[in-house]
Parts: structure tokens; sequence; C-alpha cells
């Protein structure tokens, strides 16, 4: 058994750095990660498994898996992009007439768009590690602005306290597609004018209790001005809830258009993704699938939501506190590595998961053991998480959480020792 020591005295600053900057770690991020699985494969070439040495019925098996794997991409992001046109059919209707019924509609439109955007999250790592360098960076860049998170509400529109604020407000701020994309994360990451959260947002409001939903009469159309507004030189498009109704089309429109660069990426690269699958071996092949798998769960998971959760960041690291649905989304990623596992198949008909058992001689025991309490212990956290009132309530809360970190980080270093029993074939882990 694994053991996590909680990382309670590490700092996590808030995002104040420009989006350029961020892009650009994270690429650095993932060129250092392509070029691990690169050395990797070198080792293995030069002191275990050569190519010319490598199993040749188990390459054709991988390459086999790897290319069903690339079609199943191509399926999943096909899915978002109808699900994102229902959803703004749903938004269209909803703007026509605005009611509880009609609102409702459109928040189920939401939530099946994002569940289905977030089961491609695995297929971001995956082709991070086969871009070139540029469509990384070009990847890296619509990922923020599709779905980055946190997002500051109040730079959006009204908040508890501060019924004036937000772009929604602001009239000196052009509501177009140009404007937008200029305003998204010009000054701090989290001042976000694009992508899912923001219309999570506009749609639910800021809702803390999971009760308090914006109510529909926040888009009624305003057709006519007061004699006061007409006085103060106002114009219809210039009020508030005008504003906001262009703002929830806008931001629907955007998201998208990003998305579907985020597809046509894809769709431009995929014969180079399946010519240099054809050119791997099958230790550099298992180490991209497990480098991918590994990489999604410890970045979006770990880093990004539990270890900032352990030190007391109950804002910041949930992914969607506007709709409490938080949870929908990592058990999409969750499924996105269980579909690899088990659905991928070789030319055999063999899962990806039986090719890892000839490998990991406890894998099949091990490995579902912590995956499986990692999902239950996920799916149990989220919808509970409330800033603790006492400190009893910080001691159960940090509890939970480290569970949580303790199963996800054995499920992790499990897949990360299947890389070592591919280095070392005579040794199974």
């Amino acid at each position: 058994m694994y053991i996590y020591i909680p990382w309670s005295m590490r700092f996590y600053p808030r995002r104040s750095i420009c989006v350029l900057w961020c892009c650009l770690t994270l690429l650095s991020c993932a060129r250092d990660e392509e070029i691990a699985i690169d050395a990797t494969s070198a080792d293995l070439r030069a002191n275990n498994v050569p190519a010319d040495q490598a199993d040749p019925v188990l390459t054709n098996s991988l390459r086999v898996l790897v290319h069903g794997y690339l079609q199943q991409v191509e399926f999943d992001f096909a899915n978002v992009e109808t699900n994102l046109t229902r959803l703004q059919s749903d938004i269209v209707r909803f703007l026509d007439s605005p009611d509880t019924d009609t609102m409702n509609t459109m928040r189920s439109g939401w939530l099946n768009a994002h569940v289905a955007f977030e089961l491609t999250t695995l297929h971001h790592y995956f082709a991070g590690m086969l871009l070139a360098e540029q469509e990384s960076l070009t990847l890296l860049q619509l990922q923020y602005r599709t779905n980055h998170w946190p997002i500051l509400p109040g730079y959006i529109d009204y908040v508890d306290g501060y019924p004036n604020s937000g772009i929604v407000s602001d009239i000196t701020v052009v509501l177009d597609v140009p404007s937008l994309r200029q305003q998204h994360g010009t000054f701090d990451l989290a001042e976000a004018t694009l992508g899912f959260h923001v219309l999570e947002f506009l749609i639910w409001g800021e809702n803390p209790d999971g009760n308090t939903l914006r109510p529909a009469s926040d888009y009624e159309s305003i057709s006519q001005l007061t004699a006061l507004q007409a006085d103060g030189g106002l114009k219809l498009v210039q009020l508030g809830k005008n504003r906001r109704r262009q703002l929830l089309s806008l931001t629907a429109q955007v998201l998208m258009e990003d998305f579907q660069s985020t597809q046509s990426l894809w769709q431009e690269s995929s014969s180079l993704f399946r010519e240099k699958v054809n050119l791997m071996d099958s230790p550099e092949l298992l180490i991209l699938l497990m480098t991918a798998m590994t990489s999604m769960l410890t970045e979006e998971l770990l880093v990004r939501s539990l270890y900032p959760l352990l030190n007391g960041d109950y804002t910041d690291s949930i992914q969607s506190p506007y709709s409490h649905s938080t949870q929908n989304a990592v058990a999409a990623q969750l499924s996105s590595v269980e579909g690899l596992l088990l659905e991928s198949k070789s030319g055999t008909g063999t899962p990806l998961d039986a090719l890892l058992v000839t490998i990991s001689t406890d894998f099949e025991e091990f490995f579902y053991q912590n995956f499986d309490s990692s999902k239950e212990c996920l799916a149990l956290l989220y919808p509970n998480l409330k800033l603790p009132e006492n400190p009893r309530a910080t001691l159960q809360a940090e509890f939970e959480i480290v569970e949580c970190i303790n199963l996800l980080t054995n499920t992790i270093n499990h897949l990360e020792q299947i890389k070592i029993g591919v280095s070392n074939p005579s040794n199974p882990v």
C-alpha cells in the first residue's frame, strides 16, 4: 500500500499571470512529457526492449488498439458538437420565452454538453504528446478559452453585495465576439469572458447553496426606456437585461466556434497521429497511453482540485460551483480512463487492461480496487463540499480529502509502475 504525505505546507498563489505566460508554461510541461516519453523509449531500446526485439504480436495488437482509440476520440468530439448544438437551440428558445421551464431545459443542456466535453479531457492530454510545439500551444489556448476554471463571477455580472458589477453593467465594454475574445483573461486568468463556466454562471447565477438560482426574469427583454433612462441618454441595448441576453447568446456562439477549432485541429492532425503510432513499438505505445492517463489524473484532479482543497481553498478548487455539478465532470474524466482500459481493443479483441495484466501481476485486483474506490470517494466528496464551520468539521473534511488523494495516488502510482514493468519485462510489477 502506498502512503501519501499531505502537502499541507504547499502554497498555491492566485492565478494572476497573463494568458500567454500560462500557455507557454503548460506547453513547456507538455513538451517535457513528450521528451520524457522519448527518453524512456530510447532507454528501453538501449537497455531492455530494443525495437527489433519488441514482441511484434504485442506491437501490432497495441497499434490496432490505439487506432481504435483514435476513432473513439473522433466519436467523442462529434458527440460534444451535437450537445453544443442542442444547447445553442435551448438558449435561443429560452431567450424567445424566458421562463422557468425553458431555463431548466437550458440548464440540462449545459450539463449534458459539459459532461460530453469532460469525456474528451484525456484526449487532449494524448494529443498534446503527439502534436508539434505550435499545435500544442494552439490546443492549450483553445482549452483555456473553452473550459477554464476558476472564473471571477463579478467580472461578468452581478454578485451578492455588488448589483452593478461585471461587463453586463459596464456599458463601456462592447458586447461582440472580438471584444469578448480580447477581454478574456487580459489581466488575470480568472477574469474570463468565454467558455463553459462563464456560461454556467450566466445560467445559474452565484447559487451558493444550490437552491438560490438565477431567476428567468434576469433575461426578460426590455423594449421601452423609462423617462429617467431616456433623459440619461441610455439606449435599449445598454440596459442590463438586454446586455445579459446578448452576452448569453454570444458566449454560447464563441464556445461552439472554439470547440470546432479544437475539433478541426484534431482532424487535421489525425493522419500524423496514425503515422506516429505506426512507427512506435510496444513499449512506446504503452508508455504513451500510461502517460496520458497519469498526466490527466494528476493535473486535473490532484493538482487543480484535491491538493488546493487540502490547503483550505474551497473556492478555486471547485470546477462547477454554480451548477454544483463538479462530481459529474470528475466522473466523466474517470470514465474516459475506464473507457480506454476496457473499450479500446486490439485486433484480437483484447482490451488494454487485459494486456496490462500480462505486465502487472496484480493489476486486476490492485488497480481496480483503488480506481473503483477513487470513483466512489470523489462521488461522495464533491456534492457535500462546503467550507468547514469549526475545527472538528475541518478535521473531518481533511480526512475525507486525504482519503481520496491516497486512493487516487495509488491508482496513478500503479500505472506508473507499469512503465517499470515495460522496461523490465523479466520482473513483472
